[in-house]
Order: structure tokens, then C-alpha cells, then sequence
């Protein structure tokens, strides 16, 4: 294995070295590149890469920040605490578009209007950056992904002759409200993702923060504008489809989820007027322990993970770890009518100030949440006889 690693860091430098040793000429271009959604949760936001070619070289070559190495020790691990290593990688431009072919995704090049200086500052900047002792980086997914990396780049590279439009026409976004339009077809991952982010996700995000996502990162920057000898011009000065979207491959139909919800709660409530000890007593342990799981989870999320999107997440005010206590009570067949009606005015003073919450809930939390209030009532209320088996 440590054979293996050397002998492909030793070829990568020597590619690296190969690389920079081309010049640039009158002809090289630099394009930002952008693909368009995937069907699948982990492509359903696009994605951003810088492409450098020169036709009078044969020099080809994307530069992409949204890699990683599935060989990492722990990483499963990793990734789920926040503690995994991005990287950038370099490949062709055929072989980096070849993914987005199999996908029918759409893949649009906008060429930058950059001057010969700039051209070769920000080559020996990405190819510097691509060497096995700079390419590592601690990915977040809203301040610092494949497509921040790249704003950030050329912000540097042009500095004050960047300007992004002064008054901006785009409307007032959440960071929620902007990966919500993601994920439209996509409702289990949707649910999942609002019970998983906290409260900073709904922070506004400001229109150079919208940038984080492949999509408005290819907007914006077609927006700005550079100065060169005194006169504004457009930062991109040429936009092509390099390949079509193949809808066929790219959409998913997705049934609603909120019904599924509703009817959870009816039939918590309904259940609760027939005397069937047994079967409301099993329902109730597996309801409850399934909630007080998720709030430990949602809680590791918070404490135990370098994700800044976790933190502060009142999802936690419903779904408490407390759950499986009210479990285990009902497993003992001792349910205490205390837990249950504290727990019941827990659930009902969360919807009574809902409103007053620094979080934007999924909609389907509201039957979840008078589920759990009526049949934690019902234990409160009612002198159940459970019976031996």
C-alpha cells in the first residue's frame, strides 16, 4: 500500500512538473466550467472546475476542487464528523467530461476574459495549488466547496478590477430557501437534510454567498465585469453549451412526503379511542424510541462534528434523546403519567410558539410533532391496563 501511494504521488509530480513546464501563449483560453443537477443527492447541486487549454500546445487541463480519496483511513467516519480532506485534482478535459456524458447532464463553458499576465499567474497559482502538499482542504459545503474555491481564486487574481454588479436583482434568500430549489423532487433527502441543518442555515445569504453553488457561481461571475486600460468589460466574454441536458437520465418523480405525516398523526389520534393495550403499547415504543434516536443523532451532529451548518439545531426541541426513556416505560409495561404530560406540553408549547423559533422547520415536523402530543397524552389521560404476556 505505501508503495502504491508513493509510485502514483511520484507519477502525479512528475505530471505537475510536465505541466508547468508548458507555456501559455497567445492562445491559451481559461474557462470556468459548470455542470448542471444529477438525480442523485450528491450531484443533484452541480459542480464548478476551471479549464485551461491551448490548442497550439496541446495543453488540456481541469482543475477541480470537489475530489476525495475514498482510501482514507476512517472514511466514513470522517465524513460524517466534517473531518474529511477535499482536494483538488487535475485531469483532461475528456476524461473530466466524461461522467456528465453517462449522466445526461448539462455542461456549459464560459470563457474568462483574462489578460496574458493573469492567464499565467493563475496557472502557476493552480498548478502549484495542485501539488500533493497543497491540494488538501477542509471542505464545508456553504463557505468552502468546489464552486467557492474558484470565486475565491479569481478574486484574488483580479482584485480590485473585479466588480460585481452594485445593485444585485436577486431576491432575499435563505441558505435553506436556496438548497431547497435542489431538492424538489428529491423530498425524502429534503426532509432529512432540514431535521439534519440548524439554525445558521437560515441565515440570509448575501449575493456573493449565493456563489457557493456551481449555478449562481456561473450567474454572477457572467455578471461581473473587469477593468482593463481604464474601460469596464464583461469578466466572461463568451458563454457555450459544451453538452445538452439528457432529461431522460437527469429527472426523478418523487411522491409527496407531508401526507405520509398526516396520516401518522391520524392515526395516533384515532388509536387513541380503541382499548387494545397490546398493540398501542408496541406502536408507542417503537414511535418513541425511533424519535429519541434521531435527537441523539441530531445531537452528535451539533456537538460532535465540525459541520458548521449542525449547530444549533432546534429540531432538538421535539426530538428529544429524552424519547427513549418514554420507551423503556412502556417496554416495562410502567408508563409514568408524569413523563408522558410533561412531554405532551413540551409538544404543544412548541407549536404554540413556533413562530418565535430562529429556525425554519420541514413542514412535515408539524404532524410528527401532534403525533407525539397526542399519544404522549393519551398515557397521560387514560389508566391503560396492560396486560401480561
Amino acid at each position: 500500500m505505501a508503495k502504491r501511494f508513493f509510485l502514483v504521488a511520484f507519477i502525479q509530480f512528475i505530471c505537475v512538473i510536465y505541466a508547468h513546464s508548458q507555456q501559455l501563449t497567445e492562445n491559451t483560453e481559461i474557462s470556468l466550467i459548470t455542470c448542471g443537477s444529477g438525480k442523485d443527492l450528491y450531484s443533484t447541486f452541480g459542480h464548478s472546475a476551471v479549464h485551461i487549454s491551448d490548442r497550439t500546445t496541446g495543453l488540456d487541463r481541469v482543475y477541480n476542487y470537489g475530489t476525495f480519496d475514498f482510501d482514507t483511513p476512517n472514511f466514513y467516519v470522517k465524513f460524517a464528523r466534517g473531518k474529511l480532506n477535499y482536494m483538488l485534482n487535475v485531469t483532461s478535459f475528456e476524461r473530466f467530461i466524461r461522467t456528465y456524458q453517462i449522466e445526461g447532464r448539462w455542461v456549459k463553458r464560459q470563457l474568462l476574459n483574462l489578460t496574458d499576465s493573469e492567464k499565467e499567474e493563475l496557472y502557476a497559482f493552480l498548478e502549484n495549488n495542485a501539488l500533493p502538499e497543497n491540494r488538501d482542504y477542509k471542505y464545508d459545503f456553504f463557505y468552502d466547496n468546489c464552486s467557492t474555491r474558484i470565486r475565491d481564486v479569481l478574486e484574488n487574481l483580479l482584485g480590485d478590477k473585479l466588480h460585481y454588479p452594485e445593485n444585485p436583482t436577486d431576491s432575499i434568500q435563505t441558505f435553506r430557501n436556496l438548497i431547497d430549489l435542489y431538492l424538489t423532487d428529491l423530498k425524502w433527502s429534503d426532509f432529512g437534510i432540514d431535521l439534519a441543518l440548524g439554525a445558521p442555515t437560515d441565515k440570509v445569504a448575501s449575493w456573493r454567498e449565493k456563489m457557493f453553488l456551481p449555478d449562481y457561481l456561473m450567474s454572477h461571475i457572467g455578471q461581473a465585469e473587469v477593468i482593463n486600460n481604464g474601460q469596464r468589460e464583461p469578466l466572461v466574454s463568451q458563454t457555450n453549451l459544451v453538452l445538452a441536458e439528457n432529461e431522460a437520465l437527469t429527472k426523478t418523480n418523487s411522491s409527496g412526503i407531508l401526507w405520509i405525516f398526516w396520516l401518522l398523526f391520524a392515526f395516533s389520534v384515532v388509536t387513541s379511542f380503541f382499548i387494545n393495550p397490546k398493540f398501542l403499547r408496541w406502536f408507542d415504543i417503537v414511535f418513541f424510541m425511533t424519535i429519541g434516536i434521531l435527537g441523539i443523532f441530531i445531537g452528535l451532529l451539533w456537538f460532535a462534528t465540525d459541520h458548521t451548518a449542525t449547530k444549533w439545531n432546534f429540531n432538538m426541541l421535539w426530538a428529544l434523546p429524552t424519547w427513549i426513556w418514554g420507551a423503556i416505560l412502556l417496554i416495562r409495561k410502567k408508563p409514568n403519567s408524569r413523563f408522558f404530560k410533561v412531554h405532551a406540553i413540551i409538544m404543544f408549547a412548541i407549536l404554540i410558539f413556533w413562530i418565535a423559533i430562529p429556525q425554519d422547520f420541514h413542514a412535515a415536523v408539524v404532524p410528527v410533532i401532534l403525533a407525539l402530543a397526542a399519544r404522549s397524552w393519551s398515557w397521560q389521560i387514560r389508566k391503560f391496563h396492560i396486560h401480561k404476556n
